[in-house]
């Protein structure tokens, strides 16, 4: 035992007696190559499993019917999602509350900042408006409150009850639905942008009585003589032009029609009460209509009447189809950069606010608006785009990729995410492709695919691509006329990669519809991957089921797809 002892001391002391700065580099370079893969695990960021089966098939099927399938959330046999769980306080946690509507949204939203049952403090969420490039204005919910009610009065007394909204995103455009909801009025949300003949024709094809616009926006005289069926116009006029006379009404339409201005009634209404309607107020709930144009501008487009009960059932599915540390938090910003007439971009906006998130509204929203636009001066943590926004946004990153270290850098993070993980910031890649005015705080980017109205496509390869130029994590829906949010989105950690053109896969059912396909021949709707027209039911579909009129495939993880 001495004598090998004495040999390991000398062969130590011949080693360190070698001992130098070469040495020393190639022994700590060993060191972190073992080390690393312990303190960074490059593990993915969901187990591939849950990426192998993202919905759940029923046991049986019909003949020439597909399978239904479903959301993982709700299984088989159990009632699809249909509300918010609204509790009374005061009421035990155990027991189930109602599914609730849209004036609970917004007593959900005033509850911020006040202790609930357990003594704990309700985060508060902040809604604010955009103006250009500075100017941000965080708005007062009890302010916000007295409109609701000044509004909501002033129309249920004036009119018979539709009241179309034709404005850009704005505050006024969410005071509006909401005012609607707490009196028992029914809201038309129209397309902005529209060609003035356009606009006429849509407020005669449903009968609105009451129009919220812009001042200035569409010609009075124009609307007087064109669309006999209306009754008051409310004008949204801006501070700059409030000086200006808006409640003329032409002389040909004297004894029918009346004029009003937003500001002008909340001012004269200055001692309303903040205090909002008991939900027994109003007998029946008002309904919410959307009009989806199609890809042809000369077809008629589809006016879809929703009720509230469809569009709380898509806002409590959209709640919860995140992953837990994925969902939205207080801590989170939203900037919807797409408009408000869609349901999808309504009812995130919706779910935004039902859990305490900060809304940040821009007039800068729609199809074609530029994302580093609607960002302005802000610094959103998620954001509502539209398949026309980041096919644009692709575009004009990818030019930007020229230099061989551009490439190498794109490479390598591709592979990261076809590695199930979402890479961090490249030195390599040019940092002008961000869209956030702070970098590295956008952390997830909400888009759909409309149907039937011409949305450009969006494949894995760009949404895999995009992920990598906005440092931020993407979900891709499809949205159909008649469905309340979405029929169906991706897992927000499916970076998977697909080479060829074509719109992505869509991914599971959200938990408020379930979806099946039909088809002539059984052996196509029995296969592994079922082909056949798309039908989708549940809760959130208007009149309880659509039928889409086009063949799509559900794959064999789950996801829907175009056939």
């Amino acid at each position: 035992m001495p004598v090998l002892l004495e040999t390991l001391d000398q062969q130590i002391a011949a080693t360190l007696s070698d001992w130098n700065l070469y040495t020393t580099l190639i022994a700590a370079s060993i060191v972190a190559f073992l080390a690393y893969p312990i303190v960074y695990p490059s593990e993915p960021d969901t187990h591939p499993l849950l990426l192998a089966r993202q919905a759940s098939a029923a046991p049986v099927r019909n003949k020439n019917e597909s399978a239904v399938y479903r959301s993982p959330e709700i299984p088989h046999g159990y009632p699809l999602k249909s509300g918010l769980n609204v509790k009374q306080p005061g009421e035990p946690r155990w027991k189930t509350g109602k599914d609730g509507d849209l004036r609970d949204i917004w007593r959900e939203v005033l509850r911020g900042g006040q202790a609930g049952q357990d003594g704990k403090e309700t985060p508060q969420g902040s809604i604010m408006s955009v103006f250009g490039k500075k100017e941000i204005q965080e708005h007062d919910l009890q302010k916000l409150s007295k409109q609701i009610n000044v509004l909501g009065k002033y129309w249920k007394e004036t009119g018979d009850g539709k009241v179309a909204v034709y404005l850009p995103n704005n505050i006024e455009y969410l005071v509006s639905i909401f005012a609607c909801a707490f009196y028992g009025l029914t809201p038309i949300l129209l397309p902005h942008d529209l060609a003035p003949a356009k606009v006429h024709e849509l407020l005669n094809l449903v009968g609105a009585d009451t129009l919220v616009t812009e001042a200035g926006t569409l010609p009075t005289d124009d609307i007087a003589r064109e669309c006999k069926g209306l009754r008051l116009i409310t004008s949204v006029v801006h501070k700059p032009n409030r000086h200006m006379d808006w409640a003329g009404v032409p002389d040909s339409a004297q004894s029918r029609l009346s004029m009003s201005v937003w500001s002008d009634l909340v001012d004269e209404a200055a001692n309303a009460s903040a205090t909002l309607p008991e939900n027994d107020s109003i007998s029946k709930l008002g309904e919410i209509v959307t009009v989806w144009q199609p890809v042809d501008d000369s077809a008629k487009p589809i006016i879809t009447t929703f009720t509230q009960a469809n569009i709380i059932s898509a806002v409590a599915a959209m709640t919860t189809s995140l992953p837990l540390r994925q969902r939205m938090t207080p801590a989170d910003l939203l900037l919807p950069a797409d408009s408000f007439n869609r349901s999808y971009v309504l009812c995130w906006t919706l779910a935004a606010l039902y859990t305490h998130a900060s809304v940040a509204i821009n007039s800068v929203a729609g199809p074609k608006a530029s994302l580093a636009a609607a960002t302005g001066s802000t610094s959103p943590t998620i954001i509502i785009a539209s398949a026309e926004a980041m096919s644009t946004l692709h575009t004009e990153a990818t030019a930007k990729i020229t230099s061989p270290l551009h490439k190498f850098g794109l490479l390598t993070q591709s592979q990261t995410l076809s590695a199930g993980r979402m890479p961090s910031s490249s030195f390599f890649l040019p940092p002008s492709t961000s869209t956030s005015t702070s970098p590295g705080k956008l952390r997830l980017i909400l888009t759909s695919e409309r149907f039937g109205a011409d949305s450009p496509p969006l494949s894995s390869a760009q949404l895999s691509d995009l992920r990598i130029f906005t440092r931020a994590r993407i979900v891709y829906a499809l949205t159909a006329p008649n469905v309340a949010g979405a029929v169906a989105q991706t897992h927000v950690f499916d970076y998977r990669r697909e080479e060829g053109a074509g719109h992505s896969r869509f991914g599971a059912p959200l938990s408020c519809v379930e979806v099946r396909v039909l088809g002539a021949d059984d052996k196509d709707v029995g296969a592994s991957e079922p082909t056949g027209e798309l039908v989708v039911a549940g809760p959130a579909v208007a009149g309880g089921e659509w039928r889409s009129g086009r063949r799509f495939r559900v794959r064999e993880d789950g996801c829907l797809g175009y056939a």
